[in-house]
C-alpha cells in the first residue's frame, strides 16, 4: 500500500498455468464427475450433468457451424434464466463465436438496437418473447434467424438441437479471445457493448480460488441461483460453483416463497441474493414464524445492505456471509468483503465493499486524476487483468474509460488506512445542495432503518434557492404506512439535516436486472411529476 495515498493491491496472483480456462469445465467435468449434475433447472425440473453439458456444447458448435457462422461471429441469447443458457455460453467459447446475452425486459426498440449494433448472426429465444423479438428485428429491418428454447411448432427447438450427436471440438486457448458482449444499461446514452475476453473470466474464476475470503465455497458445492443468466453477477455466481464442479440450481422466479422452498428442497449451501430479496426472506420467516433453512454462506451485491439489515440477516440464517463490489466492465467483482470481516463488533467495517481481489488495484482519484489520501472521497479506479478490452466500436469511448491500464468507475468512494473501500455513490449521482455535498446511498440507507421502508430512492432535484434539494422516493413494505413527517424526524435521528429529503413519493421503485434502484429513472419520474 502507498502510505498515506489512498491506493491498495489485492494478493499476488501467481501460477498463472493452474488457470481453469472457463471454456474447459464441461470436458474436466465430464472427465472428472461425469454422473454429477452440473446445472439444474428446478422451473421445469430437467439438468445437465456433466457428461451432458460437454456433449451440448460439441452440439452448439456444429449447429452454428451448419448455419455457417463463423469465428468472431454474435449469436444473441434472448431467455429468461434456465439450464440452457450455459451450454450455449460454453458452447459459443468452444465455437470461437461471441455471445450476446440481452436482458429479456428490454422493449422491442432496444432489443432491435443491441441486435443491430452488435450485427448479430442468430437469436435464441425464449418462445414467450416470439413477439417483443419479432417487433425488435422488424423494427431494425433486420432478417435475422431464431431459434426458440422450448418446443415451437414446426422447429426443433434449441433444447433438441443440443442433444445432436456431435464429435468434440477443440479451440486453442487464446486469452483475448473475445467470448462475450456484454450491454451497459444505457444510464449515460445509448447502450454500450463490453467486450469480455476468453482470459479475463477465467482470471476472474481463479482470482476467487485464489482469496481467502472464498475458502467458504467448497468443491462440489450446491448453489442456488436466482440472478438473472444475461448480468455479469448472475452468470459468474453459476461458473462460481461450476469451476468447483458443484450442482447450480437455476431458477427465473426470485421471489421469497419460492427461494425459500428450493433452499429447502435441494439442500442449497450457499447462495447470492440482493438486499432488497434478503429483507423479504427475513419479514416471511419472521410472518410465518418459521427458522431460516440451514445454509453454509450467503452471498450478497449489486447495491449496498444497510448495517441494520446485514446485523439482522446474520442473526437469522447464522451462516458466513460475503459481499462483491464490481462491474461489467471488469468482468464481475472487484473487492469482496469476507467472512472474517462481518464482525458485529466492527459495525463500521460492514459498511465496507472490502479489499481487492487477488491481481487488482485500486485507487481514489480527484477530478484531475490526482491520487487522493486515506479518507477523502473521490472516483474508484481499478486496475486488473479481468478488464475489459473495450466498447464494441466505440475507440473514443474506451479510451475516455481506460487510462494507462486503470479503469474509470464512475463509481465514488474512498479507501480507509487499512485499505478497504467504501462506496460513496455514482459520481453523477452525488447532490449538491446549498453548496453541501450529499450521497444518495448515505440518505437511503438511513431511510431503510424505518421499520415501515422495504427500500428507498434518493435523488436530486433542481431548486432556485439551493440549486439542488434531496428528494426521496419510498417503497414501503407490505401492508405498512408511514407518515413524512415520521420519515423526516427518523432520517435526522441519523443524518444531519441538510442531508435529510425535503419531499417524499411513495411507490414501486424502478430497478436494473440486478436489483439495483435506477436513480436515473426515479429522477426522470420526479421531474414529469412536477412539471405537470
Amino acid at each position: 500500500m502507498n502510505a498515506g495515498f489512498a491506493h491498495v493491491d489485492g494478493l499476488p496472483l501467481d501460477r498463472l498455468e493452474e488457470m481453469i480456462w472457463v471454456g474447459d469445465i464441461p470436458a474436466l467435468g465430464a472427465q472428472q464427475c461425469p454422473d454429477r449434475t452440473a446445472i439444474l433447472f428446478a422451473d421445469r425440473n430437467v439438468q445437465f450433468s456433466y457428461a451432458a453439458l460437454e456433449q451440448a456444447c460439441n452440439a452448439f458448435v456444429h449447429l452454428v457451424r451448419s448455419l455457417g457462422i463463423k469465428r468472431g461471429d454474435r449469436v444473441a441469447y434472448l431467455g429468461k434464466n434456465s439450464d440452457l443458457y450455459f451450454p450455449a455460453l460454453f458452447g459459443a467459447i468452444r465455437a470461437g463465436v461471441v455471445l450476446v446475452p440481452i436482458n429479456w425486459r428490454l422493449a422491442a426498440p432496444e432489443i432491435g438496437y443491441q441486435l443491430t449494433d452488435s450485427a448479430t448472426r442468430l437469436l435464441i429465444c425464449d418462445f414467450d418473447l416470439k413477439t417483443v423479438a419479432e417487433q425488435g428485428i422488424a423494427g431494425a429491418n433486420l432478417q435475422l434467424p431464431m431459434i426458440f428454447t422450448e418446443a415451437a411448432a414446426e422447429q426443433a427447438s434449441f433444447r433438441d438441437l443440443l442433444k445432436t450427436s456431435a464429435p468434440k471440438f477443440d479451440l486453442p486457448h487464446q486469452h483475448n479471445q473475445i467470448i462475450l458482449q456484454l450491454y451497459t444499461s444505457g444510464t449515460t446514452g445509448k447502450p454500450k457493448g463490453v467486450l469480455i475476453s476468453h482470459g479475463a473470466l477465467s482470471i476472474a474464476r481463479l482470482a476467487e480460488l485464489r482469496s481467502p475470503d472464498f475458502a467458504l465455497l467448497q468443491s462440489a458445492c450446491m448453489g442456488l441461483s436466482a440472478m438473472p443468466n444475461f448480468h455479469v453477477g448472475g452468470m459468474s455466481w453459476v461458473l462460481m460453483g461450476l469451476v468447483r464442479f458443484g450442482t447450480m440450481v437455476i431458477t427465473a422466479d426470485p421471489s421469497a416463497a419460492n427461494m425459500l422452498k428450493l433452499i429447502r428442497d435441494y439442500r442449497v449451501e450457499y447462495s447470492w441474493m440482493v438486499p432488497t430479496l434478503i429483507r423479504v426472506l427475513i419479514d416471511g420467516l419472521r410472518a410465518e414464524q418459521q427458522p431460516a433453512p440451514a445454509m453454509k454462506g450467503l452471498f450478497y451485491g449489486a447495491m449496498p445492505m444497510d448495517g441494520g439489515l446485514l446485523k439482522d440477516a446474520m442473526e437469522c440464517f447464522g451462516c458466513d456471509f460475503l459481499q462483491f463490489f464490481g462491474m461489467t466492465e471488469n468482468t464481475g467483482a472487484a473487492t469482496s468483503l469476507g467472512p472474517q470481516d462481518h464482525d458485529p463488533v466492527r459495525p463500521n467495517l460492514l459498511r465496507s465493499v472490502g479489499r481487492p481481489y487477488p491481481g487488482m488495484s485500486i485507487e481514489i482519484r480527484s477530478a484531475d486524476q490526482k491520487l487522493l489520501r486515506h479518507g477523502e472521497h473521490g472516483e474508484i479506479w481499478i486496475k486488473s487483468p479481468t478488464c475489459m478490452l473495450g466498447y464494441y466500436n466505440l475507440p473514443a469511448k474506451t479510451e475516455e474509460a481506460i487510462v494507462d491500464g486503470w479503469y474509470a468507475t464512475g463509481d465514488g468512494g474512498y479507501l480507509d488506512a487499512d485499505g478497504f473501500l467504501f462506496l460513496t455513490d455514482r459520481i453523477k449521482d452525488m447532490i449538491v445542495t446549498g453548496g453541501e455535498n450529499v450521497y444518495p446511498v448515505e440518505v437511503e440507507e438511513a431511510l431503510r432503518r424505518h421499520p415501515a421502508v422495504l427500500d428507498a430512492g434518493v435523488v436530486g432535484i433542481a431548486d432556485a434557492r439551493w440549486g439542488e434539494v434531496v428528494v426521496a422516493v419510498i417503497e414501503l413494505r407490505p401492508g405498512a404506512e408511514v407518515t413524512e413527517d415520521d420519515l423526516r424526524d427518523h432520517a435526522r435521528a441519523h443524518i444531519a439535516g441538510y442531508k435529510c429529503p425535503k419531499a417524499f413519493h411513495f411507490g414501486a421503485l424502478p430497478r436494473t436486472a440486478s436489483g439495483k434502484v435506477q436513480r436515473t429513472q426515479v429522477r426522470q419520474q420526479l421531474n414529469a411529476a412536477i412539471s405537470v
